[in-house]
């Protein structure tokens, strides 16, 4: 009951972050990727607008619960529980953001929900962790190395592939951290600011951030000119990352009912336009 509430706050949380940060971005115009002074523009805009920045207090407190449930849970069973914010997702967006979905975009968004659900749901019960580390270690306004992708991809889905590929990157390095870290018995105040040290020292949670950072810049900049209820269903290909990388990486296992899932989500960003 504890695992079911700590993922559910997670998910809803990770949704209301979302859809605030839509909202904030939704009054910023003229994004340009080839303008060397953009990210100064952007961050200067998301820390001077209220949307964003309640947005961000949220998502802070969405990161808490996932560093927590990380630190208990596979990574592969903690990420598909994300499976029912998509659908989430597009429900505030129609009722509080006026975002017009479509029919095909509802049907691919539950193709990509029902995938990330059948990955996290091919295990018959949550897998606990002991503690101990188990793994080992159409736009032309783009930068110059990026151009060979931009020939062939549009702004929108090239922002959503850089968002993807350090996300998933992102949740590995901090699945990595905290597994080195591990749990804590007794969560009193002198342990707590322990495990906090510990956190914030580690190097790969550090370096886990700051991919998830550069995850972020994009995901929100992809926010000022696309609906949010088709950028965070399309961002599923992090999970396809996310699982490559819990197999291999983390050495999780990874059964055949997940492989299904997996080409599920797939299916459903193909369909998702």
């Amino acid at each position: 009951m504890k695992n079911f509430l700590l993922l559910a706050s997670l998910a809803i949380t990770q949704v209301l972050g979302d859809i605030l940060l839509s909202r904030g971005m939704k009054d910023f115009v003229g994004f340009d990727f080839s303008s060397p002074t953009i990210i100064l523009y952007l961050i200067a805009y998301i820390l001077t607008n209220y949307w964003i920045l309640m947005g961000l207090c949220v998502l802070v407190i969405s990161l808490s619960l996932y560093l927590t449930a990380i630190s208990k849970l596979d990574l592969s069973y903690v990420l598909p529980i994300h499976a029912s914010s998509y659908v989430l997702n597009g429900l505030f967006a129609w009722a509080f953001l006026g975002e017009h979905i479509s029919g095909m975009r509802w049907v691919s968004t539950f193709i990509i929900a029902f995938g990330v659900l059948s990955v996290g749901l091919s295990d018959s019960q949550t897998s606990q962790l002991s503690g101990q580390y188990r793994g080992n270690i159409k736009s032309r306004n783009v930068p110059l190395f990026l151009l060979p992708l931009s020939a062939v991809v549009s702004k929108t889905w090239l922002a959503i592939f850089i968002s993807s590929i350090s996300d998933a990157s992102g949740d590995l390095l901090l699945a990595l951290g905290m597994k080195r870290i591990g749990q804590t018995e007794n969560m009193n105040w002198r342990n707590l600011v322990k495990m906090v040290i510990k956190i914030v020292t580690n190097p790969m949670i550090i370096s886990g951030i700051i991919c998830q950072s550069i995850a972020f810049f994009s995901f929100i900049s992809v926010l000022s000119w696309a609906d949010i209820s088709f950028v965070r269903p399309a961002t599923a290909l992090t999970y396809v990352i996310s699982m490559s990388g819990a197999k291999f990486i983390l050495k999780e296992n990874i059964q055949e009912q997940k492989l299904l899932g997996i080409i599920l989500i797939g299916v459903g960003v193909f369909m998702h336009r």
